[in-house]
């Protein structure tokens, strides 16, 4: 295209007319407007900057002679492109913004020449022309000159400020010089020089003391930096820092440097001379280690905190991020960063925002600190974050220059402050509600120096704590002194931990009640932390022993009801509603025969083949759908063994609602078992009516004690009122009140026969031994008392809890006790031994040893039988009573000589503990 032809757009006309001015006319303003044309077009094309007119899309429609020169291309190669097609490539996207910003402005880019080369530049863009037809001039200033001036000037400037810094240094005392002639071998060091070697000023100094103080590690080194200066490297320059160890044994860093002066000869290049200066770099290098731990320290603390860094460079708008910052944001690693790459990861809702406090930061009026917490959409994954960030502006006459910053992920620390003003919210709903809640409402502060008090307690404190509300204002100390030792340390332990994460407390502890004794508590509060520095909880405390104990009793009855399911001898099979097996338990598999994994899925027919019902012969399937109907019902089925051996059986069938689903749970018992336990029950029950027969026999001999003692008592009181008040020496309802307390006994007795005739099992319940034989001594030691009898006890069992029924094992010791007590009564020696102690793991032994006159071996072999005495006046049921009873709890009774005369009747029962599990 002809170079004459293209198009210059003449300037815009001014905007401002005056008003009374005639109109000219139309041939007279083409003429006026082709003259400015003409002259527009030519004083562009003379212009010094490159010139560029521009269409409405940026594409150019003239360029001048210049800036063709400029970038490299002929005119051809020009017209009808697009401008940002000759910027540099990573400066496109922010040009393509600047010229669509449509401002009159300027600012500096890199243009692409034609030989690869990058131009700097600076684009000054006009504002658009009117009319349809609108166009833009640019004008381009090529600023490579003067970007090299600039260096040139950088590189005089800092040339000047080194040997401005290097004259004050020397100037200052700090620099030591040193002369030495190689050839004649001698040296001149200055003053400094010597201070520096820690050396006198007057004492003269040769190479060689010099060279002694080197350490060793660091020769190597300094030798190879020594003989390439003198092959003439450099021109002889030569520096280097290593370590001495001066004449007082300190270690010094030494920055040595010169130059040497070399003569040419016919071997070679020959050393003659060498100046050089010394610096002590000490401080500096000590200062560069201390400098390298700070920043190892910072890098492992951005890691371990998961902090991600930034730069942002206002010149050339670009961001220069860490690996940490690219995984924050979900950006790939190779990807350049602009500021718009961020800004449009932002949530539009704070984008502005954060604008708003970058552009503040920016401004030379302020500080320019920056910081901002806002919502980013991860570029890898869409997911939605929170993002801390924090940065500081640094000025250069006043432009900002930079950015650094810091940027961490907050989504966790967002998510725990909203879950705490949340349940701050609720805990101020609550706080009516809580006032009418069982136990005890409180507020409990710790001070920042430690201080615990409640300041707030509800008026049942005393109930629950049994301290006044006056003393736990002042110290709560008082309160943590009563909680169970075994406790207290969990309990302090999680205050600080609900102190330093503010989070809700919880608690169960022991408390040693004034009153109560030993009660459980269970505490519940909510933080808040207070303006100096105090937390204060907000919570409620109840008394929640009962609760305790039902738990612990809910707990051991579901591991004996555990226990006894496991230990049946019926089998438990479940079953889908196809009738497939879904699980067997330890009688099943015993019972068939297969391991439990050999039955899972196949169906329960493979088991059962068929079923007899109402006379009928059926498959199991069906009996299993007709279940429902049928709850409870039993059938006599065949079942098989995996040997394939048949064996009759009963069949019940139950339904269950399992996760929407029916389950089917069959129980099987093998009939032939049945019959030989049915043929055994019928023997136990004639072995009970035995029994029964043998206590109705001795409840006479039963209540003969009690009904004996309840005489005494009333004898005792009779006589007691006989005598003037003031001469008695007991109280007469004591008497009457253990004669009441006799005929309740006897009662009890009468209570606890027929409990065991009915049900053929003690009530028995978790006690202690110790305690029952304390009780038992309490009803002998009137009638020991009075026949002379010393009673000794030996109590040594580390554990005496048992599973047993109170009355019936303090009959027991009643019993041995008073025989004890009847073998005495012709001896002239009368002490009796209560003892205990442990009988193996699992049971407690008990023995009651007396001085009478002992057992014959006829005795021996028939004491526990019936009707059996050696008493004048005996029945000869009591140690038959006692046997039924110890063999009723699983435990075993004898009786044998002692060494040095009379008899001991022992007895064992197995420990509680052992028996629960």
């Amino acid at each position: 295209m002809d170079e004459t032809c293209v198009r210059v757009s003449a300037p815009p006309e001014p905007q401002r007319r005056s008003a009374d001015r005639a109109p000219r006319a139309k041939d007279g303003a083409d003429i006026g407007r082709q003259s400015v044309e003409r002259i527009c077009r030519r004083l562009l094309e003379e212009m010094r900057e490159g010139t560029v007119e521009l269409d409405r899309n940026a594409v150019v429609l003239h360029c001048n002679r210049r800036f063709r020169e400029m970038i490299g291309r002929p005119l051809a190669r020009l017209i009808g492109g697009r401008l940002v097609d000759h910027v540099a490539l990573p400066q496109r996207k922010r040009f393509a913004a600047f010229l669509a910003a449509g401002r009159a402005e300027t600012r500096e880019f890199e243009f692409a020449r034609a030989d690869g080369s990058l131009a700097p530049v600076s684009v000054a863009l006009g504002p658009p022309t009117a009319g349809s037809a609108a166009s833009r001039l640019a004008v381009i200033t090529d600023l490579s000159q003067i970007k090299w001036m600039e260096r040139s000037f950088a590189a005089s400037d800092a040339l000047r400020e080194r040997e401005k810094w290097l004259r004050l240094a020397v100037a200052a005392g700090r620099v030591g010089t040193f002369d030495a002639d190689l050839v004649r071998g001698c040296s001149c060091f200055s003053a400094t020089a010597h201070e520096i070697l820690g050396l006198p000023a007057e004492r003269a100094i040769t190479l060689a003391e010099v060279e002694a103080m080197l350490l060793e590690d660091d020769r190597p080194g300094f030798y190879a930096e020594l003989r390439a200066a003198c092959t003439g490297a450099d021109g002889g320059e030569w520096s280097h820092e290593l370590r001495i160890r001066r004449a007082d044994g300190a270690l010094r860093w030494i920055a040595l440097a010169g130059q040497f002066e070399l003569r040419r000869s016919p071997r070679g290049l020959t050393p003659t001379r060498v100046l050089g200066t010394a610096i002590d770099v000490t401080e500096r290098r000590e200062t560069e280690e201390s400098l390298r731990h700070s920043n190892e320290r910072l890098r492992l603390a951005l890691a371990a905190g998961a902090i991600g860094s930034w730069e942002l460079d206002t010149g050339q708008e670009t961001v220069d991020v860490d690996a940490k910052h690219r995984e924050i944001f979900g950006l790939p690693a190779a990807e350049p960063i602009l500021p718009d790459t961020v800004l449009d990861l932002i949530h539009p809702d704070d984008r502005e925002e954060v604008r708003s406090a970058v552009h503040a930061a920016l401004d030379p009026s302020g500080d320019g600190r920056y910081q901002a917490e806002y919502r980013i959409r991860r570029r890898a994954d869409g997911a939605e974050r929170w993002v801390s960030s924090r940065a500081q502006a640094f000025f250069d006459n006043p432009r900002a220059v930079r950015m650094i910053g810091v940027v961490s992920d907050v989504t966790e620390k967002k998510r725990t402050e909203s879950e705490l003003h949340e349940k701050a919210r609720l805990a101020e709903q609550l706080a009516g509600v809580a006032a009418s809640a069982p136990g005890l409402i409180a507020s409990f502060r710790l001070a920042p120096d430690g201080k615990a008090s409640l300041p707030y307690t509800s008026p049942n404190v005393e109930d629950v704590y049994g301290l006044s509300s006056e003393a736990l204002r002042e110290d709560a100390e008082i309160k943590f002194a009563r909680v169970h030792p075994d406790d207290l340390g969990h309990v302090r332990a999680s205050i600080a931990e609900s102190a330093r994460l503010m989070t809700v407390w919880r608690a169960s502890y022991r408390y040693n009640h004034p009153r109560k004794g030993w009660v459980w508590i269970e505490a519940q509060s909510s933080p808040i932390r207070e303006p100096d520095g105090s937390v204060l909880w907000n919570g409620y405390l109840q008394d929640v022993t009962e609760r305790k104990r039902i738990e612990q009793a809910l707990v051991d009855k579901e591991a004996r009801l555990h226990a006894t399911v496991e230990g049946a001898h019926d089998a438990i099979v479940t079953l889908d509603e196809q009738g497939a097996i879904r699980s067997m338990n330890s009688a099943a598999v015993r019972m068939f025969g297969y391991p439990e994994v050999d039955t899972i899925g196949r169906s329960i027919e493979a088991l059962i083949p068929a079923c007899l019902c109402g006379g009928r012969r059926s498959s199991l399937l069906s009996r299993v759908h007709e279940a429902c109907a049928e709850e409870g019902a039993v059938c006599e089925a065949e079942g098989r063994r995996k040997d394939g051996a048949a064996f009759p059986v009963d069949l019940s069938v139950s339904k269950a609602a399992y996760h929407g689903r029916s389950l089917f749970i069959a129980f099987v018992r093998d009939l032939s078992e049945r019959r030989r336990i049915e043929a055994r029950m019928q023997k136990l029950h004639a072995e009970r009516l035995s029994a029964v027969g043998e206590l109705a026999a001795g409840l006479a001999h039963e209540l003969n004690q009690p009904l004996s003692a309840t005489t005494i008592y009333l004898r005792a009181a009779r006589r007691l009122l006989q005598m003037p008040a003031d001469q008695r020496p007991a109280n007469v309802e004591d008497a009457l009140d253990n004669a009441a307390t006799q005929i309740m006994r006897a009662g009890q007795i009468i209570c606890h026969l027929r409990e065991f005739i009915t049900r053929g099992e003690p009530d028995k319940t978790i006690q202690r031994l110790h305690e029952l034989v304390a009780e038992a001594n309490e009803l002998v030691v009137v009638e020991a008392k009075q026949a002379g009898i010393g009673v000794v006890f030996q109590l040594n069992a580390p554990d005496d809890r048992i599973l047993a029924d109170r009355v019936q094992i303090k009959q027991v010791v009643v019993n041995l006790m008073r025989n004890a007590k009847d073998a005495m009564s012709s001896s002239q020696t009368r002490r009796m031994l209560v003892s205990t102690r442990a009988a193996g793991r699992s049971m407690i032994r008990v023995d009651v040893a007396d001085t009478g006159s002992g057992l014959t071996e006829e005795a021996r072999a028939s004491l526990f039988e019936p009707f059996t005495t050696t008493k004048a006046n005996g029945l000869g049921v009591g140690l038959t009573i006692a046997r039924t009873i110890v063999e009723a709890h699983y435990g075993k009774i004898w009786a044998g000589p002692n060494r040095d005369g009379g008899a001991t009747f022992s007895f064992t029962l197995p420990l509680g503990v052992e028996t629960e599990t």
